[in-house]
């Protein structure tokens, strides 16, 4: 079992914007400094409190829990921060959906007092890596959700050509590609028509976006697995949803399932299929 709760005196909190979310850091900071454990924060944070702060290196070195305080977008951009760090992500949602957060504000003191009692879980999903390639350049970018290959302009399509392991076998044809890791599927892959990949299968999916063949279907590809990507047309790729890269100025992308995996704090026996049911409201007419 992991006792990254033991001896812990430093939390650290990051959100995307501090002055909409300015309620709810007040009351965050209030709950763990109540359990006497100092609270550090992220350098755009920390400037509209008026306190010191950390560039988000510096901040992973500081303290081994970070909280994301905000909606989905928030906790997706902390974890790709905080994946090649080792550091501890607990999402607190003040938004509408929190599909991937773990609590909402009001019930972060219930989790906070389990956290150092020793009663939570840890997660501990893969990330996606995309290699640009240059020249025998590489740039390299890690997702979390997903990494959309699209077409840049409305009225035009897209043809992207793929290749399974260095083969070619596929061509698609249409508004482009979503590559999504198992935590990622109930993203854009699912609106698209990708499979649900349970959170912690070593596998991902490749899910055609509204293809001109009847016969383009999802696939779902072992993590061992690695594609290429080329295209000669005016191709976007969105790194989940956040970095925006222009293909044509690469000679290809190498899309895999990076051997670098973030941690995540959880709630013991959180029911994965229970959010699932809750937030996508199945069973309901």
């Amino acid at each position: 079992m992991s006792e990254i709760h033991k001896n812990l005196n430093t939390i650290a909190i990051t959100t995307r914007d501090p002055i909409e979310q300015k309620d709810a850091l007040v009351k965050i900071i209030k709950i763990i400094k109540s359990r006497s454990i100092d609270v550090i924060f992220e350098s755009h944070v920390a400037s509209s409190l008026g306190v010191q702060g950390y560039e988000f290196d510096e901040l992973t070195k500081r303290a081994r829990v970070i909280i994301s305080l905000g909606g989905d977008g928030n906790f997706i951009a902390t974890c790709r921060k905080a994946a090649r760090s080792g550091a501890y992500v607990y999402g607190v949602h003040t938004g509408h959906l929190g599909f991937l957060t773990d609590s909402t504000l009001d019930g972060f003191g219930g989790f906070l007092d389990q956290f150092l009692a020793g009663i939570y879980d840890v997660e501990r999903p893969y990330m996606l890596r995309a290699n640009f390639n240059k020249n025998g350049k590489i740039t390299t970018k890690l997702a979390f959700n997903d990494i959309v290959l699209m077409r840049k302009k409305i009225d035009t399509t897209s043809h992207i050509d793929a290749f399974l392991n260095s083969k070619h076998f596929n061509s698609y044809f249409g508004d482009g590609v979503i590559v999504s890791s198992a935590m990622g599927s109930t993203a854009y892959n699912m609106s698209a028509g990708g499979p649900i990949i349970y959170p912690l299968c070593d596998a991902y999916s490749v899910t055609p976006i509204c293809s001109h063949s009847l016969t383009q279907r999802p696939l779902v590809l072992p993590k061992e697995f690695g594609l290429e990507f080329r295209s000669n047309d005016d191709v976007v790729v969105l790194i989940d949803g956040q970095d925006r890269l222009d293909l044509i100025e690469f000679d290809s992308v190498d899309i895999s399932v990076s051997g670098i995996r973030v941690n995540l704090l959880r709630h013991q026996g959180r029911d994965y299929f229970g959010v699932l049911k809750e937030k996508l409201r199945w069973g309901h007419q």
